[in-house]
């Protein structure tokens, strides 16, 4: 607005923070969106180099039907700019425990099969899919309240609960609990990766947008400045301005600009322990969020091709001794190597070709990491995961014309500030682990009046980019109905 003054500011454009914003100024408020960085998305941004567009790592979206994206597409009436597309094709490569060569399969990635692919590739027998099948099936039809009682037990002590679960699924599982919450297997919270699950088998595996991610945001940020919002990108907040308990807007090096209610899209803990400070709160809440675990790191590579080599638009690589638990990640810190690691990578240009120069191809690739921007290891495992892709697909390295690593140390100069010992390189935001979900997520309300949190770190479920917009359409509700009930 002309005099600075708003109803509401947002600090962080990411997914949660767009939405957040989008949604209130569809409502009437008077919004200002505040970016550190010279361009919104947060981790989803897009990024371009020689002809390609990508993401900073590789992403999907999960669900793939009705995503938190589609129900806010459609408020704002913009459901023609989502254009989602299905995966065309899904490679596996699996290596068994004790055997040195990889198996291999292709599906649809639609998650229409009844699962006889993913039995082949395991090579279960009859009995073994019998007991897959019926454990897969106990864990989609649990329902909220019997969720709700998994908030603090991990996946691995739930699996435990079944002594004749097939070894290939319980790996598999381990798989996932990286993969898809990017945390290790003894910590995921069960209900946050039930939930998923129950996701993929009744809302389909897995969709991406096209011209990315990245293009979606744009998108929904042109909607939020159509409906009277204002953006301000490379404007770094310094300050969270709070009077007498009260938050009264935002310092910054562009001014000063107030406003009845902040939300803060920069995570919990950077944003209680550095933007607004830690006197403002009760110790005890201090205390809470300063003790909070973040949640896990990528360390990914963009491979840039000169050629087209795979035609598939995602592949998998794991083996059963290759998916992390705590312990096991702390042997690899020691020094204590598997031959490989998992690598999960999408192919933008083959889900949509105008993301790629013609005849060439970029991969991004990614592995899970610790989240401390200056952990020792991840140069490794960026040796490990050219090893491992030159192993299952050397054409890839055979093309590479350019190859450029972001993990950790990346992620946090361009997202997220490192507020706590050994984090600000996650890809998520605080853990998706037990005692952390659910029920026990972090309230978006915080001790300061007007002061939310949304994102990853603040009260809803699923993955990435998913969870994180539905957060900031939820905060926007709760932001709305105390502003209605403060001016009454």
């Amino acid at each position: 607005m002309a005099d600075g003054t708003y109803d509401v500011i947002v600090v962080g454009a990411g997914p949660g923070g767009l939405a957040c914003s989008a949604r209130l100024a569809h409502r009437g408020m008077r919004v200002l969106l505040v970016e550190r960085s010279d361009h919104v998305g947060g981790k989803a941004v897009a990024g371009e180099r020689d002809g390609f567009r990508y993401e900073l790592g590789p992403k999907l979206q999960v669900p793939a039907q009705g995503p938190a994206f589609a129900e806010l597409f459609a408020e704002l009436g913009i459901s023609d700019k989502l254009r989602q597309i299905t995966l065309n094709g899904v490679v596996q490569a699996y290596r068994p425990a004790g055997e040195t060569e990889y198996r291999m399969n292709i599906s649809k990635g639609d998650q229409s099969s009844d699962g006889s692919d993913q039995f082949d590739l395991w090579g279960l027998d009859d009995d073994e899919r019998r007991r897959a099948t019926e454990i897969m099936g106990e864990m989609v039809s649990l329902t909220g309240p019997q969720l709700d009682e998994l908030d603090d037990v991990s996946m691995q002590q739930y699996l435990e609960r079944f002594p004749d679960i097939p070894f290939a699924l319980w790996n598999y599982m381990g798989l996932h609990s990286n993969a898809s919450l990017a945390e290790p297997f003894d910590r995921v919270a069960a209900s946050e990766q039930i939930k998923i699950l129950q996701q993929l088998a009744f809302q389909g595996g897995a969709a991406y947008y096209e011209g990315g991610f990245g293009r979606m945001l744009d998108d929904l940020a042109a909607a939020f400045v159509g409906l009277g919002g204002e953006v301000r990108t490379g404007v770094a907040v310094e300050r969270i301005d709070i009077a007498d308990g009260h938050v009264t807007g935002v310092t910054t090096p562009a001014g000063t600009f107030a406003a009845a209610a902040v939300v803060s899209d920069a995570g919990i803990q950077p944003t209680v322990l550095k933007l607004a400070g830690a006197e403002h709160f009760p110790d005890e809440y201090v205390e809470y969020v300063r003790n909070l675990e973040p949640g896990w790191g990528w360390a990914s590579i963009r491979y840039f091709l000169s050629r087209k080599v795979l035609d598939a638009s995602m592949a998998m690589i794991y083996s059963d001794d290759t998916w992390y638990t705590t312990e096991r990640y702390d042997r690899l810190r020691h020094g204590e190597w598997d031959d490989d690691v998992i690598v999960f990578l999408t192919i933008p240009g083959n889900l949509d070709p105008s993301m790629a120069p013609p005849g060439k191809q970029c991969i991004v690739s990614g592995s899970i990491c610790s989240p401390d921007p200056e952990a020792a290891e991840i140069e490794e495992i960026y040796r490990r995961i050219d090893a491992t892709i030159g192993k299952i697909f050397p054409e890839v390295m055979e093309a590479v014309e350019h190859r450029v690593t972001e993990g950790p140390r990346e992620v946090s100069r361009h997202t997220r500030d490192s507020a706590v010992p050994g984090a600000g390189g996650e890809c998520v935001g605080i853990g998706q682990i037990v005692g952390q979900c659910g029920t026990k997520k972090p309230s978006p309300i915080t001790p300061v009046q007007g002061l939310y949190v949304c994102g990853a770190d603040a009260g809803y479920e699923g993955m990435g980019t998913h969870q994180a917009c539905g957060s900031g359409m939820r905060v926007a509700a709760v932001v709305q109905e105390r502003l209605a009930q403060a001016a009454h």
